[in-house]
C-alpha cells in the first residue's frame, strides 16, 4: 500500500482531511506549546501518542506540521516509541522517515483534483502554491507523487523538482 493509498483510506474512513480532526479520531493528543527552534514533535507519553506543535507558527503552517507529525504516527509509530521524532530539517528528503512524513503531509493537505485543475488552467507550481496557501517546496513533493502515480504534466517538467 502506498502513502497515497494510506492517506485516502484515512480520509474515507473518518470523513475528513483535517489533520487535527484525524488526530482526535486516532486518539492522538495534540498540543501547541513553545518548542524553541522545533516546528513539531511526535512522541509517546505514558503510551499515549502526542503531537506537539510550536506556538510560534501560524495556523496554516500548524496544519502542515500537524499533518507531517500525523504521518510519523501512521507510518513510524514503532520508531517513535523508541524516542521522539524531531523536526530538525522539515524539508529533509534525504532522511527516509522525514521524506515519507512529508509525502503523507502533502497528500493529506493537497487534493489531487484541485491541483490538477489548477495545472490544466495553466497555473505554474508557484502560482498553484500561492492559490492553495501551501509552500512551493512541499507542493513539489505532491506533484512528484502525482507524476509517480501517472499524472502527466509535460509543460511542468522543468518546474517540478523531483526529490
Amino acid at each position: 500500500m502506498t502513502i497515497y493509498d494510506i492517506v485516502e483510506e484515512l480520509k474515507e474512513k473518518y470523513g475528513t482531511a483535517d489533520p487535527f480532526e484525524l488526530c482526535e479520531c486516532l486518539g492522538i493528543k495534540v498540543a501547541v506549546a513553545p518548542l524553541g527552534s522545533l516546528k513539531g514533535l511526535y512522541t509517546f507519553i505514558d503510551n499515549v501518542p502526542v503531537i506537539l506543535i510550536s506556538s510560534s507558527i501560524k495556523r496554516i503552517p500548524q496544519l502542515i506540521v500537524c499533518a507531517h507529525e500525523l504521518g510519523h504516527h501512521v507510518l513510524h509509530s514503532d520508531i517513535a516509541k523508541e524516542g521522539a521524532l524531531r523536526e530538525f530539517t522539515f524539508f529533509n528528503m534525504r532522511d527516509k522517515t522525514e521524506a515519507e512524513a512529508n509525502r503523507f503531509m502533502a497528500n493529506l493537505n493537497v487534493d489531487d483534483d484541485e491541483l490538477d485543475d489548477l495545472f490544466r488552467d495553466g497555473k505554474s507550481v508557484s502560482e498553484a502554491a500561492q492559490i492553495l496557501c501551501f509552500p512551493e517546496e512541499l507542493l513539489n513533493i505532491k506533484v512528484a507523487d502525482m507524476v509517480r502515480r501517472g499524472y502527466k504534466y509535460e509543460n511542468y517538467s522543468g518546474n517540478i523538482r523531483l526529490f
